[in-house]
């Protein structure tokens, strides 16, 4: 496994509508900006007149492939910063990761935050949505965060991996360069899988990075994509 999975979000703030046009505004889970949820618009002047009511960018959304909407946000100075797919698969069945002698997988402590902090810079490196969201993700605090694990070997951490449960969201799950291609990922997923089952959830899901190594490791686990998405981002005002 490798740096793979993203963020899902949960709604925090009140809608924002105007005529022909609406939006739930709260914290982007993938860039320093207003993440635009469920935004939608009947046109060029609504979509207008819906921005004029937010508070000044960095705003961003998730459009699905094929939406008019995409076009709309280019025209208001909105640009793609990271192309997505949605994968997921039934947890049962999931294929069990081979033994590896010497590698652990344990719930997080809010103790590592630093050695956390390193790790997740290595895993995350090149993702396009990590570059827009920076350090602090707020992960390095998040003991106790529905289901968080990491995975340690020879006295340091080299994986990661936070999912919601019941729902089975994977949010976060990364890989540290060095510990790739030797089931890694494999024993965290399990260990997610493992969580969401005992809770009675019945699917794992995660939003990936179509260029990253992400949705083939997925695959390899028999997640199936069930669709894409483009992010979007209108970058604050220079000066």
């Amino acid at each position: 496994g490798s740096a793979c999975a993203w963020t899902t979000w949960r709604p925090t703030s009140s809608s924002v509508a105007v005529p022909g046009a609406s939006c739930q505004p709260g914290p982007s889970p993938t860039a320093r900006a207003l993440r635009l949820e469920g935004l939608r618009a009947d046109g060029s002047a609504a979509l207008r007149g819906l921005l004029a009511k937010l508070p000044p960018p960095p705003w961003d959304a998730e459009v699905a492939d094929g939406d008019e909407l995409a076009g709309l946000l280019t025209a208001e100075g909105f640009e793609p910063y990271a192309h997505m797919a949605v994968m997921a698969r039934p947890v049962e069945g999931l294929p069990r990761p081979p033994a590896r002698v010497g590698l652990t997988v344990k719930p997080y402590r809010n103790d590592w935050g630093d050695e956390f902090t390193a790790a997740e810079a290595a895993a995350m490196a090149g993702l396009a949505a990590f570059r827009e969201m920076g350090q602090p993700t707020g992960y390095e605090g998040a003991e106790g965060f529905d289901a968080f694990v990491v995975a340690r070997e020879a006295g340091r951490m080299v994986g990661f991996a936070q999912a919601m449960v019941p729902e089975g969201w994977i949010n976060w799950l990364g890989v540290v360069p060095d510990a790739r291609r030797r089931r890694v990922g494999h024993h965290l997923v399990a260990e997610l899988a493992r969580a969401v089952r005992d809770s009675r959830g019945t699917h794992l899901a995660a939003l990936v990075e179509t260029g990253s190594d992400a949705p083939a490791f997925l695959r390899a686990l028999g997640f199936a994509e069930r669709s894409r998405r483009t992010l979007m981002i209108r970058r604050a005002a220079a000066g």
